[in-house]
């Protein structure tokens, strides 16, 4: 029986698998990376929005509310700190990053700095009694208290701090005060005379003279032409 064999197309890239498979091997693998490459190139370019960018608006001076509107419609985001500045109007912006005008990609975030409604409130510390006029108001200075004043009233203490005033009303120290508030340092003005200490005292003296009296330990006497008495030893 003659048996008929099938005919076999000749494939060189098997034939050359076959006789060269390291080599073969390492062609995928090249292939396979750059392939990897091209593909990472793509979704780079759709992770960081290549291409897009948008101009930032100037928001500065506006009223938050308004601000935020401006850049909802132009798809960017943003987040809000805030400050007090008595120059600005509570609630504007007045400041942001990145500066108006800037070309930035979409997905960018603006920072907005918002003058606070309200000023924040500052407790005067325990130490501002008993320092001298100038440290006094070089402390509150460096808590943000901006408008201070100093007078003088009387006292032994020359310069001394012994009373703290919140927008012309007295206050204990620890308080807290608004920073824009009036802050009035009275100090000491060092003219007053210290009596001098009496041990005994107006009542406890009158008290011992008449016992000394009633012993004979002191005798009254009259001078002439006077209706006053004198205590003569």
């Amino acid at each position: 029986m003659i048996k008929h064999r099938k005919n076999v197309k000749y494939n060189p890239f098997d034939t050359f698998m076959t006789k060269h498979p390291v080599l073969c091997n390492f062609l995928l693998v090249v292939v396979v990376f750059l392939a990897g490459c091209y593909a990472c190139l793509l979704l780079l370019d759709v992770f960081t929005v290549h291409g897009q960018e948008v101009k930032v608006p100037d928001v500065r001076y506006k009223p938050l509310d308004q601000a935020t509107e401006i850049l909802d419609k132009v798809g960017l985001s943003y987040e809000i700190d805030s400050i007090y500045n008595e120059d600005f109007r509570p609630g504007v912006v007045i400041d942001q990053t990145p500066t108006a005008e800037s070309m930035v990609k979409s997905t960018r975030t603006v920072f907005l700095t918002v003058n606070m409604v309200n000023p924040p409130m500052v407790a005067l510390p325990g130490e501002l009694t008993d320092l001298p006029g100038a440290d006094g108001v070089t402390l509150l200075q460096s808590l943000g208290f901006k408008n201070i004043t100093v007078d003088t009233i009387p006292s032994d203490k020359a310069d001394l701090i012994l009373q703290v005033s919140v927008n012309g009303h007295k206050v204990a120290v620890g308080s807290k005060a608004p920073v824009n508030a009036r802050i009035t340092l009275s100090v000491g003005d060092g003219n007053m005379d210290v009596p001098e200490y009496d041990p005994l005292g107006d009542v406890m003296r009158d008290s011992l003279i008449r016992q000394k009296l009633r012993k004979g330990e002191l005798q009254l006497e009259l001078d002439s032409g006077d209706v006053s008495p004198h205590i003569a030893n």
